[in-house]
């Protein structure tokens, strides 16, 4: 092909061109019941973008049709008063269609929109939608703007396909509110966030189950998150009037319909659960519409005595507790479950490596192994328990004792080594450990024992030496708390009064250099006085800084002396608390025996005053006395004092 030829080729190809181009597109109107799919394939056909087109309503239709009427039938202005009845709505033979007669057109980009920024959003069912209008201050009031929000907000419920016209009275009422803000502030001040339609949300139907309560207290995981398999809920223990079962009835669920009218059908509730569950005495039974409760009448734990049968009993005789049998065993304090392990053997443990066992009551006929834990109101070991074996029990008698041990009223057969705090504390037979508490008993005492009280410590009869009697008040935990409170008080105040005399002094100084000038400004406004004249605002102003100035001194000092009388009052507090340390004392029926050391702790001075018994010496008591103001010596004497 030649060069004019191809030129010739390219001026018909234009000529063709010219003769098929189509006109610009403008508008068009038309009647649909899917304006978005007009709207794309009207785009399509002149080839523009979806978004460069608009469209305005001109006429919205509803129709619907159920089984007791032919066909779809057209909603007029009385027949749409049907979408108002929930039973109308909730027919599942009934649907919906609606019909919009629209005018879709291209829209002007050089037009200047008056309409804030609008979305909306819905709920996961559709049964809600809500708009969102962003705060603008580029947004005035014009006339119809209120039909212009009314109609955005409509054009996109159209394209969401959500109905217009149904269940949407709340729309209006708050788009009427925004636009009578708008006409009297001058802008959109603010965010806006409305139900734009609303419809029927359906009611999910309950399903029966049974929850067994007490089996769900079990707590395996630690407070690190770890699994203890040893925690595998061998006694579930109960209070009184704890539910410990429940079944809870089926129930029908109820079914809805969303915004675009589609039937939100619901199933029927599943029943897997139901059984005859049978109970003693123990377990009263409460029904109402909803569940079945059963609540227990009496603390214990829960016992299967049959099929489906419960009961609650308060007494348990195990053989032992270990990994491999029931696993860790722990109950409420207030259960009260009473258990009794039966191991007696004294090469077994009838609690076994790491177990722990928390009950109201607890008899331990044999011994308490290596790391394990105990927790009661009242124990029984008839055993001996492990150097590192904890026990907590505000009532506990051991037949020996190696590990740690703290309660109220304690007594011990045999200590050897092991540790104990307590209140009331009595020892048949002490051979090394340590023991801390108000009173302290020791029937025999051998060697190397470590005693503190803040009462009195009575040795029935001495057979060793290195062992160490302390007298101290803060061994108690009201002692402690008391003190603690008192010296937190005097550190508080001390802290504050600290910058107090730094103050006090410069504001003094201040004074001091300021009173010459008073002085002088006080003679001169006495003689403008007794010359009939008035004296000026300033001299009289400076007059009552100066005033103002020596009262603010004044308060600061009365304050000072306040806290520093606070100070003097608490240290005599402190003081009056440590009297306690002379009623203490010290008793031994039998004769003292050489390098055995008495102690007296004293709070306030800290000070410590020591003295070591001689052979054979006969010192019935020992007590402190204060000889001085800040002078004390040990007071020994050979009687019984009558307390």
């Amino acid at each position: 092909m030649g060069l004019f030829d191809k030129i010739a080729f390219d001026d018909n190809s234009n000529a063709d061109e010219q003769k098929d181009a189509k006109p610009e597109f403008k508008s068009v109107i038309l009647e649909s019941e899917n304006i978005p799919r007009e709207i794309k394939s009207i785009a399509n056909v002149n080839a523009l973008s979806v978004d460069a087109l608009d469209f305005k309503i001109l006429k919205c239709k509803t129709l619907y049709s159920d089984t007791k009427e032919e066909g779809w039938v057209e909603a007029d202005t009385e027949k749409i008063k049907l979408f108002e009845s929930e039973d109308f709505l909730l027919n599942p033979a009934l649907k919906i269609k609606q019909s919009f007669k629209v005018e879709i057109f291209k829209k002007n980009e050089e037009e200047e929109s008056v309409l804030p920024h609008i979305m909306l959003s819905d709920n996961k069912l559709l049964t809600r939608v809500i708009a969102n209008i962003k705060q603008n201050i580029e947004v005035k009031y014009v006339s119809k703007l209120e039909e212009l929000i009314v109609d955005e907000i409509n054009k996109k419920k159209i394209k969401a396909g959500v109905f217009v016209g149904i269940h949407d009275a709340n729309l209006y009422k708050e788009v009427k509110k925004i636009v009578a803000s708008i006409r009297i502030n001058g802008i959109l001040d603010k965010d806006y966030s409305f139900l734009v339609c609303e419809c029927i949300d359906p009611v999910f139907p309950i399903n029966d189950d049974l929850k067994l309560y007490y089996k769900k207290k079990v707590k395996q995981e630690d407070d690190q998150g770890r699994i203890d398999y040893s925690k595998r809920g061998y006694i579930l223990a109960v209070d009184v009037d704890e539910c410990i079962i429940e079944y809870i009835k089926p129930k029908d669920g109820k079914a809805g319909r969303n915004c675009q009218g589609k039937y939100l059908g619901v199933a029927n509730p599943k029943i897997e659960h139901e059984i005859i569950i049978n109970t003693t005495e123990n377990i009263i039974k409460k029904e109402d519409e909803s569940s079945i409760r059963y609540i227990a009448q009496r603390c214990g734990y829960v016992v299967e005595t049959g099929l489906n049968t419960f009961d609650i009993d308060d007494r348990m005789e195990v053989t032992e507790v270990s990994f491999r049998t029931t696993g860790s065993i722990e109950t409420s304090m207030s259960s009260n479950v009473k258990i009794n392990i039966q191991e007696a053997d004294i090469f077994k443990d009838a609690i076994g490596p790491g177990m722990s066992v928390e009950t109201s009551e607890l008899n331990v006929q044999g011994n308490v192994g290596s790391g394990a834990r105990i927790k009661a109101n009242k124990l029984e070991v008839g055993g001996q328990t492990h150097k590192t074996s904890v026990i907590e029990a505000k009532n506990a008698h051991i037949m020996t004792h190696r590990g740690e041990l703290s309660g109220e009223t304690i007594l011990v057969d045999r200590l050897e080594g092991g540790h104990i705090n307590g209140v009331e504390v009595h020892v048949k037979q002490a051979i090394g450990g340590e023991i801390i508490a108000k009173n302290i008993i020791i029937d025999e005492l051998i060697s190397n024992v470590h005693m503190s009280a803040s009462d009195k410590i009575e040795i029935k009869e001495l057979k060793g030496n290195s062992n160490k009697f302390i007298i101290d008040p803060s061994v108690t935990i009201e002692f402690n708390e008391k003190i603690a409170k008192i010296n937190e008080e005097i550190k508080d105040l001390t802290i504050k009064i600290k910058p107090l005399p730094t103050q006090l002094d410069d504001r003094k100084k201040l004074l001091e250099k300021t009173k010459p000038t008073i002085n002088m400004i006080k003679d001169k406004i006495t003689e403008l006085k007794g010359d009939g004249k008035k004296p000026p605002a300033a001299l009289l102003m400076k007059i009552r800084d100066f005033q103002g100035m020596v009262s603010a001194y004044n308060d600061l000092l009365a304050n000072y002396k306040n806290q520093k009388a606070k100070i003097e009052d608490l240290r005599a507090d402190l003081k009056e608390v440590q009297l306690k340390i002379f009623s203490a004392k010290i008793v031994n029926h039998s004769p003292w025996l050489e390098f055995n050391e008495i102690r007296f702790k004293l709070i306030s001075p800290t000070r410590e005053i020591i003295y070591n018994t001689k052979n054979h010496e006969i010192i019935r008591e020992i007590t402190l006395k204060q000889v001085g103001d800040e002078e004390f010596k040990i007071n020994k004497s050979s009687e019984y004092s009558a307390s």
